[in-house]
């Protein structure tokens, strides 16, 4: 059954490759593409699109039928009868007169003549379905056909399942290995085009955990896909513990297969099926209690229920595909999926496995089992395998008779797991008996990740101040979740004092996320930095680090780079990121974010750009709103700066939506937001929309991150616009407070900004010697920072000062080393400013054939900068999360706009650059 054309998703690449051979054939030049994918995968819908959109053709379109493979012909009746404009052609062709069969080669010729005489007028297209399923004499034929075409309009489509188990003439075979065909392999959709169904078919918001579970259960076949989202709520895709089922249709033809096999066959599936997806034979037979579990196993084979796969222990019994288990288990009964999961918990292996046998197995409240699923997700909590953690968690809810206290633990690990949905679907369901403390944390952290920042800090307070039983750890997870809360309202300050709370509450081991870091942080963002990093000097190597030591590495590694110490700020955080793998979805997210803000500075900008993006990525995935504008405001620094305008306006547009626009509620949101807007106006030159960006922070009283030097970049930019607009008061005001805090806190890079800004205040009253004392001062300070962005502005800035002064010279040797700099960078609307500066400077320059890097996109750049580093494509592909076709599409630009024709080449040009 084909896929509605009106659920159509996804399959660009194979609708460009099927438009690319249509062009040729238009030309003249006869294609034949060979369209193959497992039944449901979309083949036929993916055709019916491309000819939608392909314009003009004459179409003959026809398929095989598995009831009709012993009818001579029968698919090529098919193929031309209708009203096709033949008349007469099947009387031709001797099929319908009742006497002996005609030649397949005679068949084939005429079949030839009606083809040419097709083209005629459009080009022809030939389209054959289920090829597999056609009969010989019209296989046959249609290989005549198609070897003799030349120079024919002609495109041929033939759809198949499998071309390699393709039982055809000898000379179809042939026909469809040639290197000549084109041949599409249709695999499942993944989790962004089962998002797009889900939204066609308006079923509801799903989390991409929810869409990546959608995925693997049907295998990304569209029809499975469809199936099931008309019949399952979306909600049921969220739910970990709860089975997906198996479309209703698909159900049906396995448990018709299942009905049809002997009673101890059936039993051994339904053992299988309680097992897993697939597992050893012995075991399914001693579930089952089966005396001869092989013969069982042989006779589930043939009847196409079960696959026999081998294993160094011995034979395995599996499921072809996860919907046939799905629909055996789901079709048990609720006494018999009890009796066989009672008896898989006895011999299943593994104590996790016998432990979930164990749970499906209960049929009521269990406190004695409730305690030991409890403990068991406490103890993941501690190793970070939230996910795991999570399921216990709630499983010892729903078996314990007070089953609040450890859903609010279920909802904390539901939320460090990234399920936010999920987290809200049990915090809703929270009995109103529970204890104020209970509901109270629950609440509030749901809020604090919603970034209902006010609605969060009250309900955490109501947690701290009522929270129960020392041993709960409950006042300390209230304690931690209210010190990030103090940071996202830039109270850097207060986040300490709760941090410390956390830390010296009874129960503390239950809460190891964050804690070090946000006492750390807020130290940081409240002018404690040096006293902060007092504190870290005994921390280990990222390598030989502890989960809760990352979490100090984390926040030193932020320190270091607010206090200008990026390389060492990039070795913690850089090793943070590689080590956070079992740490929660927020920490790596954060952990990715810092680390572009650090590269960023550091001028890494591909990496930058790579850890912000990515972490953007997983903020909108993982619905983690009260870190999005932090990420998404990260993430448009790069692509601001080059030039890139779409990427850098979305994320900007982004940020400012998460952070709601001028409130204040979350004010460190609202102060990267407002400073992302400000580069993108600046690199665009627009200064009165700079001002407006950064409107907003001017009316923010709280000190904390908004105005201390290092954390956010913002008032150099605001001076900047309000010279070149010509408000030297306004700007004289802001900047004096900004040198004074960067004077006293002596920061490098806020002190080169704040130079850059004096220079330029001076430069625009005609002050001139202290312009010139301020520029080399800033020029300084950027150097020995390690700052290539800020250096070079301060060099652009320079330069211009000094070309209005009259000395050319002096401000083309300015203007050359900032435009070497912003190429390296690749910030192209700054290397145009510098190139007009150096134009009006009217003096002869030479030509260095510098930075051939800036003829390239800034993906090209990236995919040329890592091949030469030795990567191969598909490791770039990896790095860069692309596709293996996009970095070859990538490189062959590189390529030819290098003029270059190897790798070699290319990274010879790439060194030369760096020089």
């Amino acid at each position: 059954m084909a896929e509605p054309i009106a659920m159509f998703v996804g399959r660009d690449h194979e609708l460009r490759c099927l438009a690319e051979e249509f062009g040729r054939a238009r030309a003249g030049l006869p294609r034949l593409v060979v369209v193959e994918g497992p039944a449901g995968v979309g083949k036929t819908t993916l055709v019916h699109r491309f000819l939608e959109e392909s314009g003009p053709v004459d179409v003959v379109f026809a398929d095989g039928d598995e009831g009709e493979q012993s009818l001579p012909y029968g698919t090529l009746t098919r193929l031309f009868s209708g009203p096709e404009g033949l008349p007469g052609r099947l009387a031709e062709l001797g099929l319908d007169d009742g006497a002996a069969l005609p030649d397949p080669l005679a068949v084939g010729a005429a079949l030839l003549d009606v083809v040419t005489e097709r083209q005629r007028s459009e080009p022809f297209c030939l389209v054959v379905d289920d090829v597999h399923w056609a009969d010989e004499p019209t296989l046959r034929a249609l290989t005549f056909c198609l070897r003799r075409l030349r120079v024919d309009r002609v495109l041929a489509v033939l759809m198949l399942r499998d071309a390699a188990a393709l039982a055809g003439p000898e000379g179809l075979l042939r026909l469809v290995g040639s290197d000549g065909t084109r041949r599409l392999r249709l695999s499942g959709l993944g989790t962004a085009e089962a998002g797009a169904m889900v939204a066609r078919l308006g079923a509801g918001p799903v989390s991409q955990r929810g869409l990546a579970r959608l995925v693997a259960h049907t295998e990304g076949v569209p029809l499975h896909l469809r199936g099931l989202l008309e019949e399952v709520p979306a909600a049921a895709l969220d739910d970990l513990g709860q089975p997906l089922p198996a479309p209703r249709s698909y159900g049906l033809l396995v448990l018709g297969r299942v009905a049809r096999c002997a009673p101890p066959v059936r039993e051994l599936i339904s053992a299988v099926s309680v097992l897993g997806l697939s597992c050893p034979l012995h075991l399914a037979g001693r579930v089952a209690g089966v005396d001869e579990p092989l013969l069982a196993l042989e006779q589930a084979v043939r009847a196409g229920v079960l696959l026999e796969r081998s294993s160094s222990r011995g034979p395995l019994a599996a499921f072809a595909h996860p919907l046939d288990r799905a629909a055996v288990y789901r079709d048990l009964g609720p006494a018999h999926r009890s009796a066989l999961h009672a008896r898989a918990a006895l011999v299943a292996e593994g104590e996790q496995a016998r432990l979930r046998h164990r749970i499906e197995a209960v049929a009521g409240p269990s406190p004695e089992l409730a305690a030991e699923l409890a403990e068991l997700g406490r103890a993941q909590v501690r190793l970070g395998a939230f996910g795991s953690a999570a399921e216990h968690l709630k499983a010892a809810a729903e078996l314990s008779g007070d089953p609040a206290p450890l859903a609010a633990e279920a909802v904390e690990a539901l939320l460090l797991d990234g399920r936010v949905e999920e987290a809200a679907r049990l915090t809703a369901n929270l009995p109103e008996r529970a204890h104020p403390a209970v509901r109270g944390y629950a609440l509030g952290h749901l809020a604090m990740v919603r970034g209902q920042v006010e609605e969060a800090r009250a309900h955490l307070v109501t947690a701290w101040e009522r929270a129960g039983a020392p041993e709960s750890g409950l006042a300390a997870r209230a304690a931690q979740q209210l010190a990030m809360l103090c940071l996202v309202k830039a109270e850097g300050r207060q986040a300490a004092r709760w941090a410390e709370r956390a830390r010296n509450s009874p129960g503390y081991r239950f809460s190891i996320d964050y804690n070090r870091y946000t006492l750390l942080a807020g130290l940081g963002v409240s002018g404690q930095i040096d006293a902060a990093l007092a504190a870290t000097t005994d921390l280990p190597s990222p390598s030989s680090a502890s989960i809760a030591e990352l979490d100090a590495l984390l926040g030193r590694g932020v320190l270091r780079t607010c206090s200008d110490d990026l390389p060492g700020g990039l070795a913690d955080l850089s090793g943070a990121v590689a080590a956070c793998g079992e740490r929660s979805v927020p920490f790596r997210m954060l952990a990715m974010a810092m680390l572009g803000q650090a590269e960023y500075r550091a001028g890494r900008w591909d990496d930058a750009g790579l850890h912000a993006e990515t972490a953007a990525s997983v903020a909108d995935d993982a619905d983690q709103r009260w870190l999005s504008p932090v990420c998404h405001a990260l993430a448009a620094l790069v692509p601001a700066a080059r030039g890139d305008w779409s990427p850098a306006e979305a994320h900007v547009a982004a940020a400012l939506s998460a952070s709601g626009g001028a409130s204040v509620d979350a004010v460190a949101s609202l102060a990267y937001a407002c400073s992302a807007a400000a580069h993108l106006a600046a690199a665009r030159g627009d200064h009165a929309r700079t001002v407006e960006a950064l409107d907003p922070l001017l009316g923010v009283k709280v000190h904390d991150i908004v105005y201390e030097p290092g954390i956010v970049q913002w008032l150099d930019l605001l001076v900047d616009a309000l010279v070149a607009l010509g408000e030297l008061d306004r700007a004289e005001l802001q900047l004096a407070g900004m040198e004074r805090l960067a004077g006293r806190r002596g920061r490098r890079s806020a002190l080169a900004a704040a130079a850059r800004c004096r220079g330029g205040l001076h430069a625009a009253r005609h002050e001139n010697e202290p312009a010139e004392d301020a520029f080399t001062t800033g020029l300084a300070q950027a150097e020995a920072a390690g700052l290539p962005f800020d250096e070079a502005r301060l060099r652009l800035a320079y330069g211009r000062f000094l070309r209005r002064l009259g000395r050319r010279r002096q401000a083309q040797s300015q203007l050359d080393l900032g435009v070497a700099l912003f190429a390296r960078l690749g910030a192209l609307p700054y290397v145009d400013r510098c190139e007009r500066e150096l134009s009006a400077c009217g003096l002869p320059r030479a030509e260095s054939g510098s930075a051939p890097l800036m003829r390239l996109t800034p993906q090209e750049q990236a995919v040329a900068r890592l091949v030469a580093t030795g990567m191969t494509n598909r490791q770039v592909a990896r790095e860069l999360v692309l596709s293996v076709k996009t970095i070859e599409y990538h490189l062959g630009n590189a390529f030819a706009k290098l003029g270059v024709s190897s790798r070699v080449a290319l990274t010879t040009k790439i060194q030369a650059e760096r020089g």
